[in-house]
Order: structure tokens, then sequence, then C-alpha cells
């Protein structure tokens, strides 16, 4: 049994801009914090030979991948090569595109994901979907828009990747939101929410794990019976050097667990 500080892990778009300028640097700077685990958000700017180099000399273990919407919807082939060349078979659509937030772009992202699972799953591969605070508030035929994504259908299953951040920005209570994802999220984002804010004062309401106000003793509690395998930390911007700060957020899930 995987022991919970094992299921830690960092999403790497939280250190997009240290890993353009210095991606050694960065890599090793998450290592001493003491992260094993962690997502893939695109290479920004390095050789992807390199990525894995340093993937592999700091012992990752790459548990997920993040792939823009648009290459899902056109370059299928060039992901799966993608998630063989890194070793990782759990792939997301990182967010729905602006011109898709609609009627029609919802219904051709359900047809592209699912025909993208029917190709894959016999290969062992998961395909899920991350989202914004849109995709829990907006509806598909009476379906919030991240549920009628992910409705199982004819026996396949898009995963979520709910996000407590998101979540709660949205203006749901994030411990009850993820129940409906029993045994369908084997990542979950852990990012804490201050209300009071604007939503796009992301420099108010978005905080580091354990300043804000998401119960995430209760989600590790509800993800433990429920099939998640990470706990996946990203923070999109700090006021810290972003290596305090997701070390203070890991420190604080460690003394809960």
């Amino acid at each position: 049994m995987t022991a919970i500080h094992d299921k830690l892990a960092v999403q790497l778009y939280s250190v997009r801009h240290e890993m353009a300028e210095d991606l050694e640097g960065t890599f090793q700077k998450l290592s001493d914090i003491g992260f094993r685990n962690v997502q893939l958000d695109g290479m920004r700017g390095n050789n992807r030979a390199e990525v894995l180099r340093l993937l592999e000399k700091y012992r990752f273990n790459v548990i997920g991948m993040h792939i823009k919407h648009d290459r899902f919807l056109n370059d299928l082939d060039g992901i799966v090569d993608e998630a063989y060349f890194f070793g990782c078979k759990t792939i997301f659509d990182k967010y729905i595109e602006e011109e898709d937030q609609n009627l029609a772009g919802y219904e051709k992202t359900k047809r592209t994901l699912l025909d993208a699972v029917a190709r894959l799953h016999g290969l062992g591969f998961r395909v899920g979907l991350h989202n914004p605070e849109y995709d829990f508030n907006d509806r598909v035929y009476g379906r919030r828009v991240m549920d009628y994504l992910t409705d199982p259908e004819n026996g396949l299953c898009v995963y979520a990747e709910p996000d407590t951040y998101w979540i709660s920005a949205a203006g749901h209570d994030s411990v009850e939101y993820v129940k409906r994802y029993s045994g369908r999220a084997p990542i979950v984002h852990m990012k804490d929410f201050r209300s009071g804010f604007e939503l796009e004062d992301m420099a108010n309401n978005l905080v580091e794990i354990g300043d804000g106000e998401v119960d995430f003793a209760a989600i590790i509690a509800w993800g433990e019976r429920h099939g998640v395998e990470y706990y996946c930390i990203e923070q999109d911007r700090s006021d810290l050097n972003m290596f305090e700060s997701l070390k203070k957020s890991r420190d604080y899930l460690l003394k809960l667990m």
C-alpha cells in the first residue's frame, strides 16, 4: 500500500517560469523540497529529451500529463508518442479553449475525448479532463459541464481531475463536490481559496494550502476511501518565491497526513 506522503505530487505549471529559465535548477529544488511525483504541463521551451534526462536524474515519477485542448482534437497520435516517451499513460485535457465554451464545443469535446478513450483504453491509457470554474456552473442539457463531459457513456469514462480552488471559486463546497467523482478521479488538484475577493483577483483569493478555506483533511479522508492516487499541489501564482510556496503547501499537507 502506498504511504500517504508518497502520494503528494506537484503540477509543473507551478514552476513554468522557473523551468524556462533554469530547468535543472528547478528540478533540483523540487527534489530538495521532497517531491518525488510530478505532473507535466509542457516543456517550457526545453528539449523533451533533456526534460526526460533530468526527470530520471532526480528520480521523479511522472504521474500525469496536461495536454492542450486542441491537441486532443488534432494530434492524438502525437499525444500518444509523448506519453510513451515520458512513460505516463494518464493524460488530461488541460482546459477547454474559449472558442469551444459553448454547446457545440462541449458536444465536440465529449465526442473527441470519448473517441480517445475508445482508441486508447486497450493500451492502458486513462483520458481525463481538468477544469476551470465555468465547468462547474455552465450547463449542457441540464448537466453542469464537468459532469456532462465525465458522465460515462456506453461503458466508457472520461476521468475527472477536480481542482479544489476552481470548485471553491465557482461557489461550491469542494469536499461535497468531489464526492460525485468516486472512483473516477485518480488525481485531485490541491489548491486553496480565500473568499471575499473578485474571481479574477487571484493575487488575494488564491493562497498557499492552509491559508484559505478548503478543508484538505476532509478531501484526503474522502480520497483515501474513493480511489485517489495522487494529491497534486498546483500554485498558479504566489507572492512568495514559488519554491517557498510549494514547500509551505507540502509541509501543511504532510502535517494533515
